[in-house]
Parts: C-alpha cells; structure tokens; sequence
C-alpha cells in the first residue's frame, strides 16, 4: 500500500502540487514523519508518524491533534461571569432557603408529572414464569 507525503509539509509551507508529492510505502511514510519530528520538533509530525505505526489508535489522534491546535488559547470561560461549573452550582443551590410560599407553588406546579407507568413487583412476576423450576424463598427470590 503506497501513501503520498508532502516532501515539504504543508505546516511548513508546502502545496499541494504534483512536485511536492511522493509516493512511500507506509513504513516510509512513518519513518519520513519521525525524521521531521526529530529535525523540526513539529508535535503534528509526531502526531503522524505515532498514527502510521499504530502506536496510537485513532481517537487518540483526534485528541492529541485537538490538544495540539488548543494550546496557547484562552479557555472560552476563563474570566467570564455567570459560568459556573456544575460544583459550583450543586454548592450554591445547598445554601438555598425556600420559603413556605416557594414550597407550595412549586408542589403545585409538579402535581400530575412525573406519573409513570408503575414497575410491578419483580418478585411476583418471577415467581409467575413458567418453565423455572429454582427454587426461592417467601419473598420470591434465589435460594
């Protein structure tokens, strides 16, 4: 099976042109990223050479390439107001005091959900099935 490499890679400028590709067998092909990873210190070579030897599988490489392309970047909540984590949430509703009158518009705002199709009893049901000669106890379970 033959792979096509750029011989300049395109992280570092390289095009997609015809005099730019080579085709390499895949031990080629991995040994030709490890070779720009040790000459340039691009994690993406790395990245790709790990990959092509099956080092790494490839929700490891989605992670790592993700990572890599991350790093360097703000988190998208550092520093904002009203984000909370859900810790910080679960602690801040702990503290809450309802009142009586919160307690009661919310009871009655819930009456009638939440009404499932109750489960029977599993016990009964298992003592009832045919074909199972194990033996239980009163309560219908395994002896």
């Amino acid at each position: 099976m033959k792979h096509i490499h750029h011989i300049i890679p395109k992280h570092m400028g390289g095009t997609d042109d015809p005099s730019n590709l080579i085709e390499l067998s895949v031990e080629e092909h991995a040994a030709a990223h490890w070779k720009l990873y040790e000459e340039h210190g691009n994690e993406y070579d790395r990245i790709a050479a790990q990959g092509l030897e099956k080092i790494i599988g490839k929700e490891e490489i989605r992670r790592q390439v993700i990572s890599e392309a991350n790093k360097g970047k703000t988190p998208w909540n550092k520093g904002k107001k009203g984000v909370q984590s859900g810790e910080a949430v679960a602690k801040a509703n702990s503290k809450r005091v309802w009142t009586d009158e919160q307690r009661k518009a919310m009871s009655e705002k819930l009456k009638g959900k939440n009404k499932g199709r109750k489960r029977p009893d599993l016990a009964e049901r298992n003592k009832q099935r045919k074909g199972l000669n194990i033996p239980r106890d009163e309560n219908g379970r395994f002896v």
